[in-house]
C-alpha cells in the first residue's frame, strides 16, 4: 500500500465518529470515510480491477465527490479528475477517449451522454450518493473492457490546469511531489505527518476551491492528513461564508483574490473574522490597493502566495513573521522562496540568469517534483530582490507591443479595476494594421452599476501612461471564467470577436 492510501486510511481511524465533511447541514464522519474506502476497494476488486488502474472521477464540490475523490485514493488507486461543471456532451467527449476501467459520479452528473460514453468504452460506471450520513456506490454499468487505462510509474493523480489561458492541458503528479507538498504544508504542525501522530483538529478547512483544480485538491488532501474536518462550499458565497466564519471560527483562512474582494465589498465585520489569524492568497495576482483594502476593513493580515498547477503547491509564500517586518516595504511581492525550492529570474533571450533585481522570465526547481535536478520554466516575468522575495510582473505572453512601446495587461487591467462600480477586468492585445497590437479592455461591473465607458477611459488617461490606454473599453453582465474562478483569455477572446 503506497503511503498516501496508508496515511488517509490512519486519518480516518484517528476520527472515528468526529465529523469529517460538512455540507450545508449534512455531515459525513471519518468512519463513514473508512467504511467508503473498504466498499469502494471491494466492489473495484471483484470487478477485477487492480491497485494500477486509473479510476475517473466526475468531480465537483458536493459531499459525494468529496467522498469519492478521498476513497479513490485510499484505496490505493489512481485518480483522474474530469471537470463536471460543463455541458454533458463535453464530459462525454472526453469520457469517450479516456479508456477508464472505473467512472464514478453523482447521479445528476451520469447524465446519458456520459454514461453512454464510459458504456462504448466498456467502463465500470458506479453513481455514488450519501444516505442519513452514509456513501453508497451503486453499479450503473458493469465493466466490459478486458484493457483499460493503467496508472504510469508513480503517478498518483492526474489533474487539468484551468485553461486560464488555452485548452486546458492534463498533468501527471506523482505520489512523491504530494506527499512533499504534504509535508510543506504541516510544517509547522510539529512534524504531524513525518511522525504520523495523527490527531483530530478542531479548526475547520472552508472549503470553496474547486476540486478539480489544484487548490481544491491539495485543500482535501491537506485536511485529511491533518485529520481537520471541511466545511464544503458549492460555490464561493460572501454571506454564508461571513456565516461559517461565525459559526467555526477557523483560525486560517484561504481566499483567492476574487473572494478577498467579495468580502471587501460585503457587510462582514471585523468581529466576523475575529479568530482568523491570517488570510492566506493565491491562484491569481492580487493587487496592492485590495490587500490594503481587505486588511485596513478586517484588521487580518493577507499572506499570498505563488505556485503552479505542475508544482502541486506554492513555491514562494508570506509567513506572519515576513507580514510584520516587511508588510509596508514589500508590498506587491508573493513573498520568499519555500523549502525544497530554488528559483532564477533568466533572460528572455539567451535564458541566462540575470543579476538580483533585475526583470526575467521565472524558473523553478523542486525537490519534490524530480529532486531539485532539472529547472522548470514558466511563462511569468518575474524579478528577486536582495532579500529574496520574488515579485511577479505578468505574464511574459500578456506583453502587448504597441507600436514599438511594450504594455503590461495586467497593470492596466489593475488601473480599470480601481474606477468605481468595476468588478473586474482583462485587457487583451487585439491586432493592429498599423500599430501591431493595441490593448481593449472588457469590463465586469457590480449588479446594479452603470458604467459610463468614456469616464473609464478618462480614469485610465489619468493614472496610465498615453499608449496603455486601451483603445476599446466594452461592457458585459459577467466574464468568462475556468472552474477556478479565473478569467478565461481564450473565451474572452471570442467574446471581443463577437464584439468587434
Amino acid at each position: 500500500m503506497s503511503g498516501i492510501a496508508e496515511h488517509i486510511i490512519r486519518a480516518t481511524e484517528a476520527g472515528g465518529s468526529l465529523v469529517a465533511i460538512d455540507f450545508e447541514g449534512q455531515s459525513i464522519s471519518w468512519r463513514a470515510l473508512a467504511d467508503a474506502i473498504a466498499e469502494l476497494d471491494v466492489l473495484l476488486a471483484e470487478a477485477g480491477i487492480g491497485k494500477d488502474a486509473v479510476i475517473g472521477l466526475l468531480g465537483r464540490n458536493r459531499p459525494e465527490q468529496l467522498v469519492s475523490f478521498i476513497s479513490i485514493l485510499g484505496s490505493d488507486r489512481g485518480l483522474l479528475l474530469i471537470n463536471a461543471i460543463r455541458p454533458a456532451h463535453m464530459v462525454a467527449e472526453e469520457v469517450a477517449g479516456l479508456g477508464l476501467g472505473c467512472l464514478i459520479g453523482s447521479r445528476a452528473d451520469l447524465a446519458e451522454h456520459v454514461v453512454s460514453a464510459g458504456q462504448a468504452s466498456g467502463t465500470l460506471v458506479l453513481a455514488v450518493e450519501v444516505r442519513a450520513g452514509r456513501v453508497v456506490f451503486e453499479q450503473l454499468m458493469p465493466l466490459r473492457a478486458s484493457t483499460f487505462r493503467l496508472r504510469e510509474a508513480n503517478t498518483l493523480i492526474e489533474i487539468q490546469t484551468s485553461g486560464t489561458t488555452g485548452a486546458p492541458k492534463r498533468i501527471p503528479v506523482s505520489e512523491r511531489t504530494i506527499s512533499a507538498s504534504l509535508r510543506d504544508g504541516v510544517r509547522s504542525a510539529k512534524g504531524t505527518v513525518e511522525n504520523f501522530e495523527l490527531k483530530p483538529q478542531s479548526s475547520p478547512t472552508l472549503m470553496f476551491s474547486p476540486l478539480v483544480h489544484t487548490s481544491g485538491t491539495f485543500n482535501t488532501l491537506m485536511s485529511v492528513f491533518e485529520v481537520r474536518p471541511i466545511v464544503l462550499f458549492e460555490k464561493f458565497d460572501a454571506e454564508r461564508y461571513r456565516q461559517a466564519l461565525v459559526k467555526y471560527r477557523p483560525k486560517f483562512a484561504p481566499l483567492p483574490p476574487t473572494a478577498i474582494k467579495m468580502m471587501v465589498d460585503s457587510d462582514a465585520t471585523r468581529e466576523d473574522f475575529a479568530s482568523v489569524r491570517a488570510v492566506r492568497a493565491g491562484t491569481a495576482p492580487l493587487s496592492v490597493e485590495l490587500q490594503q483594502a481587505f486588511e485596513e476593513k478586517f484588521g487580518v493580515p493577507v499572506l499570498t502566495t505563488y505556485g503552479a498547477t505542475e508544482f502541486m503547491g506554492v513555491v514562494t509564500s508570506w509567513t506572519l513573521e515576513d507580514h510584520q517586518n516587511f508588510a509596508h516595504s514589500k508590498r506587491g511581492s508573493v513573498g520568499r522562496v519555500s523549502k525544497g525550492v530554488q528559483l532564477r529570474i533568466v533572460d528572455p533571450a539567451t535564458r541566462e540568469e540575470v543579476a538580483r533585481g533585475e526583470q526575467g522570465i521565472l524558473e523553478a526547481k523542486l525537490d519534490r517534483i524530480d529532486g531539485g535536478k532539472e529547472w522548470i520554466p514558466t511563462t511569468d516575468l518575474a524579478r528577486l530582490d536582495a532579500d529574496g522575495f520574488l515579485y511577479i510582473a505578468g505574464r511574459a505572453d500578456d506583453a502587448i507591443i504597441r507600436g514599438g512601446f511594450k504594455v503590461m495587461a495586467g497593470k492596466v487591467a489593475d488601473v480599470i479595476k480601481l474606477y468605481p462600480g468595476v468588478f473586474d477586468a482583462i485587457v487583451l492585445g487585439v491586432a493592429d494594421e498599423r500599430l501591431g497590437e493595441v490593448p481593449v479592455a472588457v469590463v465586469e461591473a457590480y449588479p446594479g452599476a452603470d458604467l459610463d465607458v468614456s469616464a473609464i477611459k478618462l480614469f485610465a488617461k489619468d493614472n496610465l501612461s498615453p499608449y496603455e490606454v486601451p483603445v476599446r473599453i466594452h461592457v458585459v453582465p459577467s466574464l468568462p471564467r475556468t472552474v477556478s474562478d479565473k478569467i478565461s483569455r481564450p473565451a474572452v477572446k471570442e467574446l471581443l470577436a463577437k464584439l468587434s
